[in-house]
């Protein structure tokens, strides 16, 4: 009987097993063997928690209770096999009995239930990601049943709509929600379209929630029909009032970006990948007297440029890229190289007459490193050259005036206690030039000794007053000739009243001491004049690099975002990077609104634009625009502005710092670790100061520290490396009356530490 019952269950299509009371299996049929994997294996007369290790204690506790006649029944369960896989099964495990009627053991019936517990968990996910993105996107969806003509929405179209939850939709009352009756209309006729002929529903309208908020929706739908009788109407609405804004932000920074080039008071000339120039704005009309329609699509920036001038720029950056060592290359093509290069150019007009420039060009090159040609913002500075060889002329002639009036200028930090001497001051005192470590005491053990207290009274007074008294008395020179000298200066305060800084002119008055008095006047009036010429020089220098230097940075941090978003297969990842571009059009817009009034305003004293700056928004600010390299380097920037929140300076600078600083870390950082960035504020000594410290490169300053802040220096072989950001920001901190210094080690970091 036994062997009838095994012959039965082996030929028996599902999974059957037959154990006896010691787990011994007594016979199994082919489909337990198949579900189990056991092909290769001789199972009958084997334990079964042999065959199947992997079970547990309480599946065996379950087997015994068997045994004494429970019934064990289970729908579903993962069982997790010894290779480490997982195996969905349901099983009946009930007791058999003998002719005795007693319990010979247990029958086992189970089924493998793997594939279809899979396709369930994967439906489960499918309708998870599909509710999340359709929370991320906003996309609800909707449906009419066209025989009642009733209308479902999901839980998000209640959200786009701001109804209450108990609000019942239908057609009617959906369409009421447009702003516009001629979208109303349009919608009516569409679905009726969709409804006679099958056509689908496509459209973009503006409605107005039930909070009366205006929102833009694009609506699709099509028609489902049953034996060619259409039953239901669905589809989805989505939000898109976000990718409008967007869109209509790109539109204005574009209308803005034009504005600019069409400006006819910066000349910008732009060329394709072939050297053809391909834009010439109304400013370059003006500079150089050709029309755009005579030069765009026609003629190479060959026609306006000198040959020898055209020849050192590419010999500069060739060097600048290939090194010393480059041995001349006829594949090698040098405008494929990420120049961003500003010098003196001559420029020939029309009418052949030539003028100076100051002109920086920078490389458009595509994301495989080909060039798409150039963009060149080009300044007159010929009658600044004018001027400044007036100045030279004029300085030539103080340093003659000082020898022959025995007058010497002179310049103290009061805080630092760093002086500086002319050098007819030098000569003066009978001091030798290679004294260049000057202090107040350097000049105070000069003084006679009968005339120290004197000296140490009036500079006491000039520090309680505010104010420089001049007055005379008598020094022994290092030859020890005895002179008298009269000192004339002025005193510099901050804003908190303290004097910063002290400078004047020193004069022989020994012999002759009214005439000189009256070339003592002349001499404060020509500084006076070439201080102003030589700041408005500087200002002019220094809004061209503005112009072509920070304008970069958040064009480049697009295309950045632009580039990740391309790359990206994750449809939650693409929108949180879309929605960046919000922050860094912004970011742009602001750049665009600051640089087009620059232009409006004329050259003008730093000093005059001083505003309240909050720090905490700089380094937001200079984040967001910065938001692009950041993703990509995996950048952590923090900023502590707690013992210094707000600072008193020229915003457009303290973006350009910020910006620079923070930019350049992320540039330069490690090949192996993320980059560190810390931005701290405080106070010291009564002087505000900001650090900015990184876990970079770091910089050789025994080989490269002379040359730090030099005007395109560059100490790493970055594509991006243009000598300029240091430069601009060293230009920007001292016209600021500061200091800014680097403490540096290769490959572990650098601080930059600027004394406002």
């Amino acid at each position: 009987m036994e062997r009838h019952h095994q012959i039965f269950i082996e030929q028996t299509p599902t999974a059957i097993a037959m154990l006896d009371t010691n787990m011994v299996y007594l016979a199994v049929s082919k489909r337990w063997i198949k579900d189990f994997v056991f092909e290769d294996e001789d199972i009958v007369g084997r334990s079964h928690y042999d065959i199947f290790p992997e079970i547990g204690d309480d599946w065996k506790e379950k087997n015994q209770l068997c045994l004494k006649g429970a019934i064990d029944i289970c729908d579903e369960a993962p069982f997790y096999r010894k290779d480490g896989s997982i195996q969905w099964i349901y099983w009946d495990v009930r007791p058999w009995y003998n002719a005795e009627g007693e319990i010979g053991g247990l029958l086992m019936h189970t089924g493998d239930i793997t594939e279809q517990k899979e396709r369930e968990l994967e439906k489960k996910r499918a309708e998870s990601i599909l509710n999340d993105t359709s929370e991320i996107a906003r996309i609800s969806t909707w449906e009419i049943n066209l025989s009642t003509q009733e209308l479902l929405w999901n839980k998000m179209a209640y959200e786009i709509y701001e109804v209450a939850d108990d609000f019942r939709p239908t057609v009617d009352a959906a369409l009421e929600f447009f702003k516009y009756d001629e979208d109303r209309q349009a919608a009516k006729v569409a679905i009726q379209n969709a409804i006679d002929y099958g056509s689908a529903v496509d459209m973009d309208v503006e409605m107005l929630t039930a909070k009366g908020n205006s929102i833009w929706a694009k609506i699709t739908g099509k028609v489902e029909s049953l034996s060619g009788v259409p039953t239901r109407f669905y589809g989805i609405l989505q939000d898109v009032s976000n990718i409008r804004l967007t869109e209509q932000r790109l539109n204005r920074a574009y209308t803005e970006l034009e504005a600019i080039f069409n400006s006819k008071s910066t000349a910008i000339i732009t060329t394709d990948k072939d050297g053809i120039i391909n834009r010439f704005n109304k400013g370059a009309e003006k500079l150089l007297g050709y029309t755009a329609d005579e030069i765009v699509g026609l003629e190479k920036p060959d026609i306006y440029l000198l040959k020898e001038e055209r020849d050192k720029f590419e010999n500069d950056i060739t060097l600048l890229f290939r090194g010393d060592s480059f041995i001349a290359d006829a594949q090698y093509n040098y405008r494929n190289e990420n120049i961003n290069d500003t010098r003196q150019w001559t420029f020939r007009r029309k009418d052949g007459s030539m003028f100076s420039t100051l002109t920086s060009i920078t490389a458009i090159n595509s994301s495989e490193g080909i060039n798409d040609g150039f963009i060149s913002v080009v300044t007159d500075i010929s009658k600044i050259k004018d001027v400044k060889n007036e100045l030279r002329k004029k300085n030539d002639l103080l340093n003659f005036a000082e020898r022959l009036s025995l007058i010497g200028h002179w310049q103290w930090n009061t805080v630092l206690d760093r002086v500086q001497w002319s050098e007819n001051l030098y000569t003066i005192f009978e001091l030798e030039e290679s004294v260049t470590e000057l202090q107040f005491d350097t000049y105070f053990n000069f003084v006679h000794p009968e005339d120290k207290d004197l000296v140490a009274e009036y500079f006491k007074k000039s520090a309680n007053d505010k104010k420089f008294y001049s007055f005379i008395h008598k020094i022994i020179t290092v030859n020890g000739v005895v002179k008298t000298i009269h000192l004339v200066g002025k005193a510099i305060a901050n804003k908190k009243g303290e004097i910063f800084e002290m400078f004047g002119t020193c004069q022989d008055v020994t012999e002759s001491k009214e005439e000189e008095l009256k070339l003592i006047r002349a001499k404060e009036e020509l500084e006076i004049v070439a201080q102003k010429l030589a700041y408005q020089n500087k200002q002019l220098a220094d809004f061209t690099h503005i112009t072509s230097h920070n304008l970069r940075a958040p064009v480049a941090n697009l295309n950045s975002l632009m580039e990740i978003y391309k790359l990206s297969d994750d449809d939650e990842e693409r929108l949180d990077i879309f929605s960046k571009f919000d922050t860094v059009i912004d970011r742009l817009t602001l750049t665009l609104n600051t640089l087009i009034e620059a232009l409006k305003t004329k050259i003008s004293d730093a000093q005059e634009e001083l505003e309240s700056v909050d720090l905490n928004e700089i380094f937001e600010d200079t984040i967001q625009t910065l938001s692009g390299s950041i993703l990509t380097s995996g950048a952590v920037i923090k900023g502590d502005f707690r013992e210094l929140s707000t600072i008193t300076y020229n915003r457009i600078y303290m973006d350009s710092i910020f910006l620079n600083l923070i930019g350049n870390a992320i540039k330069y950082k490690a090949k192996d670790r993320a980059p560190e960035i810390i931005v701290k504020s405080k106070v010291k000594n009564g002087r505000n100061i900001i650090t900015f410290k990184d876990n970079g490169l770091g910089i050789d300053l025994e080989r490269h520290g002379h040359k730090l802040f030099g005007l395109n220096k560059v100490f790493h072989r970055h594509p991006d490396a243009k000598g300029v950001g240091l430069f601009l920001t060293k230009t920007q901190v001292e016209a600021m009356g500061g200091t800014i210094t680097a403490t540096s080690e290769v490959n572990v970091g650098t601080t930059f530490t600027i004394i406002f």
